[in-house]
């Protein structure tokens, strides 16, 4: 019996989608099959703005995924449909969505060598993502989430200051302008990384920022994956995500929540 499952919205998104298909595989063992259904994104050009929604495409074909086949659900099928942000929602194949989540093909050039500058680097990392984009751009995104604004970032870097006495600040966002006048730092070198390290479709930063030995995120699940997958010895992140709910159920329970 084959198992649906509905994908909507970015990267980060449709991990969690995909993770919680994954999930329902194992628990209910009359699903033989996961087979992803990519109907949301007809029609879409990425990151171009549409009655408010961003445009977004399949992203999963970067990992290693197992099961790949996109397709539309028939009629009558069984779709698992949502956003399950959450860790509880396929805290049954952690592993699994670990070694499923791996880059399917390697980074090469620049993007490979500020990896490896990271991995080496004797500071302790810390990657900061800054998202803004289309939250800032869409009406729709904005009005629905929360701004991460310089006052955030700093009371983060000043957690992880009291943690760390050597550190290196990789930044990470589409706006590298609008960080190089706000993420600041007077004591720890702050390295901004822009889009020329973004790879296909953003996995570049993503690669780069599970290099990192810390994270502060942002309210997205984009950089959520990057610390998860990571395994970030000290994660930091917002504790209210959307302006007309909390949201922070998404954090872990050891992250720091501000």
């Amino acid at each position: 019996m084959i198992l649906y499952v509905y994908l909507q919205g970015g990267l980060g998104n449709q991990m969690f989608q995909y993770a919680a298909g994954l999930s329902a595989l194992k628990e209910y063992p009359q699903f033989t099959d996961l087979r992803l259904d990519g109907s949301f994104y007809a029609n879409q050009e990425r990151k171009v703005i549409v009655n408010g929604m961003t445009g977004r495409g399949f992203d999963l074909d970067l990992f290693n995924i197992k099961y790949n086949t996109v397709e539309e659900a028939p009629e009558g099928a069984t779709m698992l449909q949502g956003w399950f942000q959450n860790l509880e929602e396929f805290a049954n194949v952690e592993d699994e969505v670990r070694k499923q989540f791996t880059f399917a093909n390697p980074f090469k050039g620049k993007i490979k060598h500020l990896h490896d500058n990271i991995i080496d680097n004797s500071k302790h990392s810390v990657s900061i993502h800054v998202r803004r984009g289309d939250f800032i751009n869409n009406p729709t995104a904005y009005a629905h989430n929360e701004h991460m604004g310089p006052e955030y970032y700093r009371k983060a870097m000043d957690v992880m200051e009291d943690i760390y006495d050597d550190i290196t600040y990789f930044v990470f966002s589409e706006d590298i302008e609008w960080c190089r006048e706000n993420i600041k730092n007077d004591k720890h070198p702050v390295v901004l990384v822009d889009d020329d390290y973004s790879g296909d479709r953003d996995s570049g930063h993503l690669y780069l920022m599970q290099a990192c030995e810390n994270h502060i995120i942002a309210n997205s699940t984009y950089s959520w994956w990057a610390a998860f997958l990571g395994n970030s010895k000290v994660t930091v992140g917002p504790k209210k995500w959307f302006t007309n709910e909390n949201g922070s159920e998404i954090m872990l329970s050891n992250w720091i929540k501000l």
